[in-house]
C-alpha cells in the first residue's frame, strides 16, 4: 500500500527539522556559555591580580542523617553544601541570573573542597556525577550548590554509654588553596536540617566554627559544624536494663527455698549468671574494644555481683545446714548407744540388788533390822542413780555438742533471713545512686 503525497511531505519536513535545524537549538546553549565564558580563566582564582585571598562564605543545609555507628566510630550525612564567592571577571556579561549545571560547569573556576575527616565523600567527584548547580549574578557572585555524602568519622566518649551524648563534626577545607589564596568562612545562622528523627539519637543542635591549620606545606583555611545527638535510652531499657533488674529479681527466690535443697538453689543461681553473661557477651559484641568501663558494663557488672552473692550466700546456709543435720544425727545416736547400754548395766545392778535385798530378807536372821535397812538403802542407791544417768543422756540441750548444733542452725536461719531484706535493700539503693549519677 503506497503513502499518499501529502504524507510524504510532512515526513520530508520533520526530516528537515531534525538534520538541519534541532542541531542548532541544541548548540545554541553551547554557544551561550561559550560566549559568555569567552576570554575566561578557569586555571585562575579570583583576584589573583592583585594578591587577595578570595573568601569562600558557606552553609549546609542537612536532610537527614544516617545511623551513627559505635562500633567503627563514624555516621552518615546526607546534606548539600553551599559556596558564595565573588568573581569580577563574570560581572556585567549578563542582565539577569545565569544558571548553569553539571558538566558546564568546567568552564569556570570552582573552589576545591574536601571533607577532612571523611571515609567515604563525594565532594571531588566531577560535577557531572553529582547533584550541582551554579548561579551566576549579574555583579559577579557567584552561589554553587552541591549534593553531599559524606561518612565521616566521629570520636566518641562511651564511658557514660548508653546514657551519653555525642559530638560529631563534618571539618571542611580547601585541598589546594592555602590561607594565601582561599579563605573559608561561614555564614552566619543556624545550621538548617531538613529531617531530625534518628532511631537511636535526638538531634539537640549544631555549632559552627572556623580554624586555620598549619602545616609543612602551607596554612589552610578550614570551617567545621559540629553536631550534638543525645542517644535514646528506651531500646536499652527494653533489651537490657528490664532484663538484668528481673534476672537479679530471679535470684532472691533461692531465700525462701529449702535451706538442704542445693540441687535446685544452685541450678537457679547458675541459671541467672549464665543469663547475665550472655547480656554482657551480646552487648560489648556490637561497641568498639574500648579500654574504660562504660556505664551500662558497671551496671551489669554490679548484677552479676548480686547473682554470684545469693549463690555464696546459698553455698554457706547449706553448708551450717548439712553440718548442724549431720552433728545432730551422730549427738542422737551416740545419746541412744550410750542410754541403752547405761539402761542395761542399771538393770543389771538393779537385778543383783534386789536379789541381795530379797536374800537378805529371808535369811536365817530376820532380826537383824540394821542389815535389812542397808540392804534396802543399796537399792534406793541404784535406782536413783539409774534414773539420774537417763536423764543426764536424754537431755540433749546440756550437751555441748546440742548447743553448738542449735548455734549452727540459728546462723543459718539468720543469713537467710538477713538476706531476704538487705539483697533487695542493696540493689534499689544501687539504682538510685546509678539514675542519678548518670
Amino acid at each position: 500500500m503506497k503513502a499518499a503525497p501529502g504524507e510524504n511531505l510532512t515526513k520530508l519536513t520533520v526530516f528537515i527539522v531534525i538534520v538541519l535545524v534541532l542541531p542548532g537549538l541544541i548548540s545554541g546553549n553551547s554557544d551561550v556559555i561559550t560566549a559568555f565564558f569567552e576570554g575566561y580563566d578557569k586555571a585562575v582564582r579570583p583576584g589573583f591580580e592583585n594578591g587577595t585571598p578570595v573568601t569562600i562564605r558557606s552553609s549546609i543545609y542537612v536532610e537527614s542523617f544516617g545511623n551513627i555507628e559505635e562500633a567503627n566510630m563514624e555516621y552518615k550525612v546526607y546534606s548539600y553544601f553551599r559556596q558564595l564567592w565573588r568573581d569580577s571577571r563574570l560581572a556585567g556579561k549578563l542582565n539577569s541570573t545565569f544558571t548553569i549545571t553539571g558538566g558546564d560547569i568546567d568552564n569556570m573556576w570552582v573552589p576545591d573542597p574536601f571533607c577532612y575527616n571523611a571515609r567515604e565523600s563525594n565532594l571531588m567527584l566531577p560535577n557531572e556525577e553529582v547533584h550541582s548547580l551554579v548561579h551566576i549574578q549579574p555583579n559577579g557572585d557567584v552561589l554553587m550548590s552541591k549534593g553531599m555524602t559524606v561518612l565521616a568519622s566521629c570520636d566518641m566518649n562511651l564511658q557514660d554509654f548508653p546514657l551519653d551524648s555525642q559530638t560529631c563534626n563534618l571539618k571542611i577545607g580547601s585541598y589546594a588553596y592555602s590561607t594565601r589564596d582561599i579563605v573559608y568562612e561561614w555564614i552566619p545562622g543556624e545550621v538548617l536540617i531538613g529531617n531530625k528523627e534518628m532511631a537511636q539519637f535526638y538531634y539537640e543542635g549544631s555549632k559552627l566554627s572556623s580554624y586555620i591549620d598549619v602545616y609543612s606545606t602551607g596554612n589552610f583555611s578550614t570551617i567545621t559544624v559540629t553536631f550534638s545527638f543525645q542517644r535514646r535510652i528506651g531500646y536499652y531499657l527494653i533489651q537490657i536494663y528490664f532484663p538484668t533488674i528481673f534476672v537479679v529479681m530471679l535470684s532472691w527466690i533461692v531465700f525462701f527455698m529449702e535451706k538442704d535443697d542445693v540441687g535446685n538453689r544452685m541450678a537457679l543461681g547458675i541459671t541467672t549468671i549464665l543469663t547475665i553473661m550472655f547480656l554482657l557477651g551480646s552487648l560489648n559484641g556490637n561497641l568498639p574494644k574500648v579500654s574504660y568501663p562504660k556505664a551500662l558494663d558497671w551496671y551489669l557488672l554490679v548484677g552479676f555481683s548480686f547473682v554470684f552473692l545469693s549463690l555464696i550466700e546459698c553455698m554457706i546456709v547449706y553448708i551450717l545446714t548439712v553440718k548442724a543435720t549431720e552433728k545432730g544425727s551422730n549427738v542422737k545416736f551416740e545419746n541412744y548407744r550410750n542410754s541403752r547400754w547405761e539402761r542395761v548395766h542399771s538393770w543389771l545392778k538393779l537385778a543383783i540388788a534386789s536379789t541381795s535385798a530379797k536374800t537378805w530378807t529371808d535369811s536365817k536372821h530376820p532380826g537383824n533390822g540394821s542389815a535389812n535397812l542397808q540392804c534396802q538403802d543399796d537399792l534406793e542407791m541404784v535406782q536413783n542413780a539409774t534414773n539420774s544417768n537417763n536423764t543426764v543422756l536424754e537431755d540433749g540441750s546440756r550437751d555441748a555438742d546440742s548447743v553448738q548444733i542449735k548455734t549452727m542452725a540459728t546462723v543459718a536461719t539468720a543469713i537467710e533471713n538477713i538476706a531476704r531484706i538487705l539483697f533487695p535493700l542493696a540493689f534499689i539503693g544501687y539504682n538510685i545512686f546509678y539514675w542519678t549519677y548518670y
